[in-house]
């Protein structure tokens, strides 16, 4: 799951050089910290909802 969250991150880091109007650092950081809260939020849901057998 990490790994997922840090390739998601791709997107949002390339909007820094692009010169899209309103994609400054702070907008950046903002979308990096959004995709973590999403891959928590889903992940603790997943456990709730779907729990894994005991290996």
């Amino acid at each position: 799951m990490p790994v997922l969250v840090v390739v998601s991150f791709a997107p949002d880091l390339s909007l820094l050089g692009g010169g899209t109007p309103g994609s400054g650092p702070l907008a950046v950081a903002a979308l990096m910290v959004m995709h973590v809260v999403v891959a928590l939020v889903a992940v603790t849901a997943y456990r709730r909802v779907l729990p894994l057998p005991v290996r």
